[in-house]
């Protein structure tokens, strides 16, 4: 159920390198994003989403964007490639299940083509994380992030 969570450390050396492959964003708090959302979807991989068609991974990820995501990254293939071992080309959905970095690497591509900057604060964020990555759609609230993320 640990959706391949091995330790803070850990989970923390893989987003800065997903960060300085992406980017940090303007206010330098993608990271800060990426580790507030890992934690709102399945508290680091302590939680167990049962739901029918959820999504998978630590990051929770929906089958519906990553398709789309996975299209619409091949800009970044090169780089990505370049800088972190990944062909994203070959990455499948699955693949996330139990891959951290390759999670938390498909959670930044998600946030990256926003024009809208990440957030400097948590409750601002909170709210970045329910229009960008949740969306209206979703179940999740402003609270659970803020809670999750105490």
């Amino acid at each position: 159920m640990n959706y391949g969570y091995i330790n803070d450390e850990t989970i923390k050396n893989q987003i800065q390198l997903i960060c300085d492959c992406l980017g940090n964003g303007k206010n330098n708090t993608a990271h800060l994003l990426l580790y507030e959302t890992s934690k709102a979807e399945t508290g680091l991989g302590s939680i167990e989403d049962r739901t029918i068609g959820a999504g998978i991974g630590i990051c929770q990820f929906d089958k519906f964007p990553f398709d789309d995501l996975k299209k619409r990254s091949l800009t970044f293939k090169d780089k990505i490639l370049k800088d972190l071992g990944v062909n994203i080309s070959l990455v499948e959905w699955e693949h996330l299940r139990y891959n951290s970095f390759l999670s938390l690497l498909f959670c930044r591509l998600l946030y990256k083509p926003f024009s809208e900057e990440i957030p400097k604060d948590k409750t601002s964020r909170a709210g970045y994380w329910k229009k960008y990555y949740n969306t209206v759609d979703g179940k999740g609230t402003i609270e659970h992030y803020l809670k999750m993320n105490e």
